[in-house]
């Protein structure tokens, strides 16, 4: 089932750049699909970070949301530094979702916490994570190139 997921996580452009199994390696959204990724922020935070995506300063993560050995139905949010998302169901397919950095964009390094009910879920980063320490929340160092987007 994880292979699965590895392998649509592939096919969906999310799987892209360095990683390694101890740090995970993020990648953004594309320029041209910023707006329709805004769909997944907090709204009241989606504003901000959009603008941010569109004028290349600090692009959007793009990650999936796989079912893995989790139940449909159950949920989790995950949170960056300040940001928190909107709950996410786990549902039979994978969801692509768009959050902000974990830390300054400039640093190259920080860490998401994951949370909610979603045991087994599997969270498309490079590589990708199964979500164990749910129920309650799970810690996960990231790395990303703060490379200019666009």
């Amino acid at each position: 089932m994880l292979a699965a997921a590895g392998v649509v996580a592939m096919k969906s452009g999310v799987l892209v750049g360095e990683g390694s199994s101890a740090t995970p390696t993020l990648a953004f959204v594309s320029l041209r699909d910023v707006d329709a990724a805004s769909a997944t922020l907090t709204p009241s935070a989606a504003g901000g970070l959009v603008d941010n995506a569109k004028r290349c300063t600090v692009p959007l993560v793009s990650m999936i949301i796989a079912k893995g050995s989790a139940e449909v139905g159950t949920t989790l949010r995950i949170r960056a530094g300040n940001y928190v998302s909107p709950y996410f169901s786990v549902t039979e397919g994978t969801q692509r979702i768009a959050m902000p950095y974990p830390a300054a964009y400039e640093a190259g390094a920080g860490t998401y916490v994951v949370e909610g009910s979603a045991r087994g879920a599997i969270l498309g980063l490079t590589p990708t994570k199964v979500l164990l320490g749910l129920p309650g929340s799970q810690s996960i160092p990231v790395v990303w190139r703060p490379d200019k987007p666009c």
